[in-house]
């Protein structure tokens, strides 16, 4: 008789670490998603220097966000100053050991990065499933102002530079630039034992960052690669690697979001270099709608650059043709596009819609629009419907 599952196990530490890892990678991978909107955010290091760095580039200047991410298995559970600081409230401040304590805490293992990366380090942050005491807000308030009314916080602050910097002088805007730079988030809801509620929270993240569409089976999928992206990330080796072989293999980048969203780097480039403020979520559009028709990769970034060439015509065309005429044009492409798409999208008819549009009245008024402008135009059309 199998008595295996009648019999208590003799720990569970192992399982309850794997856990609390993966909502350290379920954190890091949302925080990645900000890449997507192209702005300040373009890489988030896994693992390296810690939990996750999240790099920002601000009017040319590299900044880099730290984050220690620490949960608890039950949600009442809060961190009090001690397991955040390791500080205790009574006694005084009056040995190394106590100061070794901590400068090894979470708090001061965070602090440590404001006097390492000095002006680069834009932040430090402690990220939690659960909350925080009011004792820990009230003290993380009281470093930044660099006054309390409270005896241990006070001898905290008049320590901390030889706490955090032991071997090296800090100056007194030093002290007071790095005292403020810590941060609490605390009850995280897209963290947690199951890939649910970050599978709901990324799928948001994605839309509000590209606004592209995901199904749901396309959410469960990206959610799983997500985590197993930032998973892999956190595990590769660094040894003997270059500086820029770090960045790839410890960092997610736009191009391994891209993967992930199955995008074409290639089509977002190209797009992206034509001028295009919503690359991601075109490049989206194209290949879904290309592929449903059967385009092969090659053609759909043909399609790509076809696109460009047509914005690239058609901004030039509003100061050249009447207005009246190329809205003609443009609703005739419209209605090509709908008819196409209504008639199940094949490849082949869209070859025939480009012959009819080149052969109308209004087509043979535009010259110039050889077989690739149209199809460009076609591709134009594909996604402004698809966006409405």
């Amino acid at each position: 008789m199998d008595i295996i599952h009648e019999k208590a196990p003799r720990e569970t530490v192992g399982r309850d670490t794997m856990v609390r890892f993966r909502m350290q990678f379920q954190a890091a991978a949302f925080a990645a998603l900000e890449i997507l909107s192209g702005k300040e955010v373009d890489r988030v290091y896994c693992d390296y220097h810690d939990d996750f760095v999240v790099r920002r580039t601000v009017a040319g200047v590299v900044e880099y966000h730290f984050f220690q991410v620490k949960t608890k298995g039950r949600a009442n559970q809060q961190w009090d100053v001690d397991g955040v600081f390791s500080l205790k409230k009574t006694g005084d401040l009056d040995t190394p050991e106590k100061l070794e304590a901590i400068r090894s805490s979470i708090a001061g293992k965070l602090f440590v990065h404001t006097v390492e990366f000095g002006e680069q380090c834009r932040a430090v942050t402690v990220l939690s499933n659960v909350h925080f005491r009011d004792e820990v807000y009230d003290l993380v308030a009281d470093l930044a102002a660099g006054t309390s009314s409270k005896k241990y916080v006070r001898q905290l602050i008049e320590k901390f530079a030889a706490i955090v910097s032991p071997g090296k002088v800090l100056s007194a805007e030093q002290v007071e630039a790095a005292r403020k730079k810590l941060t609490l988030q605390p009850n995280v809801q897209y963290i947690g034992d199951t890939l649910e509620a970050f599978g709901v929270a990324a799928h948001n993240a994605i839309w509000n960052h590209s606004e592209i569409e995901l199904h749901q089976h396309e959410v469960e999928r990206i959610a799983k690669s997500l985590v197993a992206l930032v998973e892999e990330k956190s595990c590769a080796s660094i040894s003997g690697l270059s500086k820029a072989d770090i960045d790839l293999t410890t960092g997610v980048g736009l191009d391994d979001l891209l993967r992930v969203l199955s995008i074409s780097t290639q089509v977002y480039q190209t797009l992206r270099q034509g001028g295009d403020p919503a690359a991601i979520k075109t490049a989206s559009i194209l290949q879904r709608k290309l592929k449903e028709a059967g385009t092969p990769d090659t053609l759909i970034e043909s399609a790509s650059r076809a696109k460009v060439s047509w914005d690239v015509w058609m901004r030039n065309a509003r100061h050249t043709f009447p207005d009246f005429t190329l809205n003609v044009l443009l609703e005739e492409i419209d209605k090509k596009c709908r008819a196409w798409l209504l008639g199940g999208g094949a490849l082949a008819d869209l070859e025939k819609c480009i012959t009819e549009l080149r052969e109308s009245p209004i087509g043979k008024q535009f010259p110039a629009l050889d077989v690739d402008l149209l199809f460009g135009a076609l591709c134009a059309a594909i996604v402004r419907r698809a966006a409405r």
